[in-house]
């Protein structure tokens, strides 16, 4: 008697588990992309992993306290709650965020778009109040062959670099002796309410000169926030090598002369702004006269913010490795392995039709004996 397919249910079975076997190598074959200027952020990442210990080194050689509960990690970064020369509030959160290497290839990632090319003049305005963000940029900077002009509002929020025996400008004098970077900042101001340090002690203004003076950084103060910002401008103008021009202005924090005024801080986006120029703001700071120059803005606020952009965590029980993090590389689906795969199922497929065929043909051939009868 005829039968149209003479395939076992074995053979399709095993047509079956060859085709979820197939998917499953298709599905989990991934290859490792390599972001753009990917040897550059893991170099900045390394160098501020360097830079972290070579800090938290030198804090634990002079004796400096450290705080276990606030500052987990042990790495000295994160300063006191409460101190002489702290001016304002801060997150502890977005401090201990912030000791991970790979922000380091953020700034990396930000500052490339801005076609920036070694030697490229780059105007800086930074505070004392996250040093890991500003070990952050420095590496960046560092490792891009940049040519940063930089000045600090030097007082800081909570948990900052806020111990008058290790302001910031201390911390980057230690990272340069040590040949980590090769800058520094080279004006300072007091920093917090009208850039004049208003509402810190005499103690605390005496801590901020004396830093100042140990790290031989000149001090830039007016009668007020205007005469500070005039001063700013004049300094960052001095710094300029003849017949050059700032490719980029980063400003770091909410220093109230590089932002003009508290809501400018929350105003200005976040990122790279190149027409802050065509707005209207409360007062101009440091940031709208730049952009006013044609000079493109980085403003960097959030670092938790930040971190979740490109997908770093917020937290963590051990500082991250070196490299981790989308702006390093992606995973995209292996196409030589899935077209293979697509092969092998497709062949398999064609033979089973194939044999089906011949048997069907080599069937029809056969006579029943009953028939001749």
């Amino acid at each position: 008697m005829y039968r149209p397919s003479l395939k076992s249910d074995r053979s399709l079975i095993i047509l079956l588990i060859l085709a979820i076997v197939l998917f499953y190598i298709a599905q989990s074959s991934y290859l490792h992309i390599k972001s753009d200027n990917y040897e550059l952020k893991i170099a900045a990442a390394n160098l501020m992993k360097a830079s972290i210990d070579s800090l938290t080194a030198e804090i634990n050689r002079r004796g400096i306290e450290i705080d276990p509960i606030d500052d987990p990690l042990k790495t000295g970064l994160i300063g006191n709650r409460l101190s002489s020369i702290t001016t304002d509030r801060g997150l502890l959160s977005e401090k201990q965020a912030a000791i991970n290497p790979n922000i380091s290839a953020i700034f990396v990632e930000e500052l490339s778009k801005l076609k920036l090319m070694p030697g490229d003049c780059i105007a800086v305005g930074i505070t004392g109040s996250n040093p890991a963000v500003n070990i952050a940029l420095y590496s960046a900077i560092q490792v891009m062959e940049l040519n940063p002009k930089i000045v600090v509002s030097l007082s800081s929020a909570s948990y900052g670099a806020n111990r008058p025996e290790l302001t910031w400008l201390d911390m980057e004098n230690i990272l340069k002796e040590k040949g980590l970077i090769n800058f520094k900042s080279a004006y300072a101001s007091f920093g917090g309410k009208e850039d004049l340090g208003i509402g810190l002690s005499d103690n605390g203004i005496k801590a901020l000169r004396d830093a100042m003076q140990r790290n031989n950084v000149p001090l830039l103060i007016g009668n007020n926030l205007d005469d500070n910002i005039s001063l700013r401008m004049a300094a960052y103008d001095e710094m300029l090598p003849e017949g050059q021009r700032y490719k980029a202005f980063i400003n770091i924090g909410t220093g109230i002369a590089n932002v003009g005024s508290e809501p400018n801080a929350n105003l200005i986006p976040e990122g790279i702004n190149r027409n802050l120029a065509e707005h209207s703001y409360e007062k101009e700071g440091v940031m709208i006269k730049m952009a006013k120059n044609n000079i493109p803005v980085l403003h960097f606020r959030r670092i938790l913010r930040w971190a979740k952009r490109y997908g770093l965590p917020t937290s963590f029980d051990t500082i991250p490795k070196v490299g981790q993090g989308k702006m390093f590389s992606s995973l995209v689906h292996n196409q030589t392995v899935n077209i293979i795969c697509l092969a092998i199922l497709v062949i398999a497929i064609a033979m089973v039709i194939i044999f089906d065929r011949h048997d069907r043909r080599f069937m029809a051939n056969i006579v029943d004996p009953d028939e001749e009868l």
